[in-house]
């Protein structure tokens, strides 16, 4: 026992003297290695983002005034330029910084966050086009959880705008590494998500509140399309979103305004029938008789079920044989001999051998079970697949410039609709999945964020003009 504390101790201190000698070239080659995972992608981004803003809509400099005044959460639909807005809040802020610091003042930094990886370059571009002041970004992915203070202190002092992810600004400020009064304004993108135990939320519980002088707080400003769940009462949650982030919800008071500075899209509603209740496929039908006593493939059960109702026979199979390929039978293996080992009631070994000679079973059956190509009826396919298939086959039925995303709730639902439509698309469909980048799903797929940036540079080509995407909630 205490061999390993001592070993222990080692590592840790080994771990703390590596991350103090992180020099800016290697943060900056790290920051090439994500975005790019190399300089591509950064070079992608320059080419899809747009030229330096110089002109702002009067709506924009409304919300622009409203927040220089007081905390602001700016709802706007999406492209309406709720960006610019930050942009012009943080020229405001960061010419207010430069007199602090010329009067002897201590330095202050302003944070943008964002809530996922893709977002960070993203904004980073924009906000670069469009500031003078020295800009840098980070995310998980760069290795910033071993930095030790040292080199976010140069950062800090290098720099006069931070562009992260949430959780490396909130794991700064639990570490000290920064506190709330050395930060002059903080902008959430999307700050719906600022509920519960999102990094939004544990931000300004766990550091912001605990400032009681008032002044010495960042201003604030959130922005997002719609500040509430669809599925919640509007006032109720506006105002617990206001509550959170301790700021007033605006928007511009020129409505007509608005609509004539953005094109919004015309909508219809695609009726089908009525869905079945999740249910068994003849192939899960067959793997629940055999392998159903497997607690490790209870919720790939559960998924082929909802698919089987939601996406069609086909679509279930499918997910089976994707949860049941190489890869993921070697995490399910992996997972059976973690529990194992944490088990302390005891079992004998011949437990363990017998429950993965049933995964390597399960695998080889599902393997060998024929799958036909997708037939165009149900229940080969859902009524609601059906549906989507005829409506985009309306569009992509000849050549044309038109663009679709689909939005789904499941990554695999994402992976078998790409799936379907390259069997059965439209002759002129040409189609690709954004899911981001963390597998989780049964039958998920690993995406590299290089591959999900392309595919969405090829979307903004006209290479693909049909995205299935995941619905980030």
């Amino acid at each position: 026992m205490e061999t390993k504390k001592a070993d222990k101790q080692k590592f840790e201190t080994w771990r703390i003297q590596h991350a103090k000698n992180v020099t800016d070239e290697e943060i900056r080659l790290r920051g090439r290695t994500v975005a790019d995972e190399s300089l591509s992608i950064r070079e992608l981004m320059r080419k899809d983002q747009p030229n330096k803003i110089t002109s702002p809509r009067e709506y924009q400099l409304e919300l622009f005034e409203r927040a220089k005044q007081q905390n602001t959460i700016a709802v706007l639909d999406t492209g309406s330029g709720k960006t610019l807005i930050a942009v012009l809040l943080l020229r405001h802020i960061l010419d207010q910084e430069l007199e602090d610091r010329a009067a002897g003042k201590k330095h202050r930094i302003a944070f943008f966050l964002v809530d996922s990886v893709t977002l960070v370059f993203q904004q980073f571009e924009f906000l670069k086009a469009n500031l003078d002041q020295p800009i840098q970004c980070f995310c998980g992915e760069m290795g910033t959880d071993h930095w030790a203070k040292e080199i976010w202190l140069k950062q800090l002092k290098q720099n006069m705008i931070i562009i992260c992810t949430a959780e490396i600004l909130h794991q700064c400020l639990n570490r000290s590494f920064i506190s709330m009064d050395q930060i002059n304004l903080l902008i959430f993108d999307e700050a719906h998500h600022a509920k519960k135990n999102h990094p939004y939320a544990r931000i300004i519980k766990d550091h912001y509140i605990t400032v009681d002088d008032q002044s010495k707080r960042p201003r604030v400003f959130g922005m997002t399309a719609s500040p509430v769940d669809v599925r919640s009462d509007f006032g109720r949650s506006a105002k617990e979103l206001e509550v959170m982030l301790h700021c007033h919800i605006a928007t511009t008071a020129d409505l007509a305004l608005l609509r004539t500075s953005v094109s919004r899209p015309i909508e219809n509603v695609a009726e089908y029938e009525q869905l079945q209740y999740p249910y068994s496929t003849r192939l899960g039908q067959e793997m629940e008789s055999r392998y159903g006593h497997m607690d490790t493939l209870a919720k790939i059960f559960k998924s082929t079920k909802v698919a089987a109702s939601e996406l069609g026979e086909w679509c279930a199979d499918q997910l089976w044989l994707f949860a049941m390929a190489e890869k993921e039978a070697l995490k399910v293996e992996r997972k059976i001999e973690k529990s194992f080992t944490n088990d302390r009631s005891g079992k004998p070994v011949e437990v363990l051998d017998a429950e993965l000679n049933d995964l390597r079973e399960a695998q080889t059956f599902v393997k060998e079970w024929i799958i036909a190509e997708p037939a165009i009826d149900i229940p080969s396919l859902s009524s609601k697949v059906l549906t989507l298939r005829q409506y985009l086959g309306l569009i992509y039925e000849r050549p044309t410039e038109a663009r679709c995303i689909v939005f789904v709730d499941q990554r695999y639902t994402a992976r078998l609709l790409g799936h379907l439509f390259a069997r059965i698309g439209s002759p002129h469909l040409k189609s690709g999945i954004l899911i981001g980048t963390r597998p989780g799903d049964p039958g998920d797929v690993k995406v590299s964020f290089r591959q999900q940036m392309m595919t969405l540079h090829r979307f903004k080509k006209g290479d693909l003009n049909c995205l299935v995407m995941l619905n980030q909630k």
